[in-house]
């Protein structure tokens, strides 16, 4: 494996990475990037991402020592080489993908995509309410005040002070105070945002201009004060501002929502990170990316169909053009019965149609009102296509819609089973949406160079 990185390492194109460092010899003796490049792509091939655990290995292991030459850079020079070539690292995925395409090994006729939460660099202890992060403000500033105040008796005299602050030089005590009280302003200001764009006075103001704007009002359930579609995040983490409090089935979670894009062979070809709890808003954007990184790669077979849960179900993913979308619009347990409501649905208001029963008899057996029956009718009579989930449900009831469906828990949950439990990577231990981001594709790379490994 160590002699199968280097190798791959050798073909890359670093040039970015190169371009940080001074061509004209002065400065201190960096690290050939080609080398910590390859130190920092063995280490995630081997579930290792501690910078102190790998420096430590660099000494002991010998397929470390090989894969430096036999160098022993330091864990703050490994961490600052991940932290400063964040972006270049990040890139690192295209080109992973483009040797798998040059060795034959994707076919991205099929895809599938979902995303797996991971834990970020940061507790749920460190969370705070808006009303928490005011009265924190209020205690910096206190501080900061009494530290100033000290600053300002052992001062020898007025004149220095005035020259100093001239000087634009900060008080004793105002650096770290200071600063975190500018981060607690920062996620305060970002919670009462968020509170007011989504607040019901809000959500009136957005109709009242729309309605303006098309001069028709508009259909559908009006907004209700107080209802879930206006309450925003309730708490912002003070230690990792981008990262989110999850739902997983084990409780919550403090961390990120890893998207990624697989074929049926588990190659991955696109691999995002989000702070938002659903997953249904990454679906256009993932399938985006992995056509536009098929493309780059040089692949020529085209994407061409996709399938997803339950929680990629929406009307525009299922209307995503460019794709046949395959998205279930429940459990998968419960697809069969989903079927058989809507097959007695149709057969309810077939019986409507022809005179047999009226449309309270229908609301009746159906379970729901008779507005919504009418509703129902008029959809009908009108030419309007099937509710969505008729429709789909109608398509996966096929044949080939239940064989295509079926490879979605193949294709895409060993490839997280894979990183999570035997590569043992179940946290990102870098912090911020961008730097998330960069580690996820690093990881989802080396899981791609693992593979092809494996074939080879």
């Amino acid at each position: 494996m160590a002699w199968f990185v280097l190798d791959v390492v050798a073909e890359l194109d670093l040039s970015t990475f190169h371009r940080r460092y001074r061509v004209d010899g002065r400065g201190g003796a960096a690290y050939d990037p080609q080398v910590m490049l390859a130190v920092l792509v063995y280490a995630y091939c081997v579930g290792e991402r501690s910078s102190r655990k790998v420096e430590r290995r660099l000494v002991e292991d010998v397929a470390f020592r090989v894969v430096a030459a036999n160098q022993q850079p330091d864990h703050a020079t490994i961490a600052r080489f991940r932290a400063e070539h964040e972006a270049a690292i990040a890139g690192l995925f295209g080109q992973v993908l483009a040797v798998c395409a040059r060795s034959g090994l994707l076919r991205p006729g099929l895809v599938a995509i979902d995303g797996t939460k991971l834990a970020a660099n940061a507790s749920r202890d460190a969370s705070r309410t808006a009303e928490q992060l005011a009265t924190e403000i209020l205690a910096e500033a206190s501080a900061t005040d009494a530290a100033e105040d000290i600053a300002e008796d052992a001062a020898e005299d007025i004149a220095e002070e005035a020259a100093m602050a001239a000087a634009g030089e900060m008080p004793a005590g105002l650096g770290a105070g200071g600063g975190r009280r500018v981060r607690l302003r920062a996620l305060l200001d970002e919670l009462e945002a968020e509170a007011s764009e989504k607040s019901y006075e809000a959500h009136l103001a957005r109709r009242a201009e729309k309605q303006a704007a098309t001069g028709k009002s508009i259909r559908g359930r009006r907004p209700v004060p107080g209802s879930a579609t206006h309450k925003s995040r309730r708490q912002a983490n003070v230690t990792d501002p981008d990262s989110r409090l999850l739902k997983t089935k084990d409780g919550y979670l403090q961390g990120y929502n890893a998207q990624a894009v697989a074929t049926t062979d588990q190659f991955v070809v696109a691999a995002e990170v989000t702070n938002l709890a659903m997953d249904a808003p990454a679906y256009t954007p993932m399938i985006d990316a992995a056509k536009k990184n098929l493309k780059a790669a040089g692949e020529r077979r085209r994407l061409r169909r996709v399938v997803a849960d339950a929680g990629y179900w929406s009307a525009g993913n299922v209307a995503k053009k460019g794709v046949d979308s395959y998205i279930a619009p429940g459990r998968a347990r419960q697809l069969k019965k989903i079927a058989e409501t809507e097959h007695t649905r149709a057969a309810i208001l077939n019986q409507v149609q022809a005179g047999d029963i009226d449309t309270v008899q229908a609301a009746e057996q159906l379970g729901m009102t008779r507005a919504r029956v009418n509703q129902l009718l008029r959809r009908r009579r009108t030419g309007d296509p099937d509710p969505l989930t008729t429709t789909m449900i109608a398509k996966l009831d096929t044949p080939a819609g239940r064989k295509t469906y079926k490879k979605r828990a193949a294709t895409i949950e060993p490839v997280f089973a894979q990183i999570k439990h035997n590569r043992n990577i179940r946290s990102l231990s870098r912090r911020g949406l961008a730097a998330a981001d960069s580690e996820w594709k690093l990881i989802c790379a080396t899981h791609n160079l693992l593979k092809i490994h494996r074939l080879a």
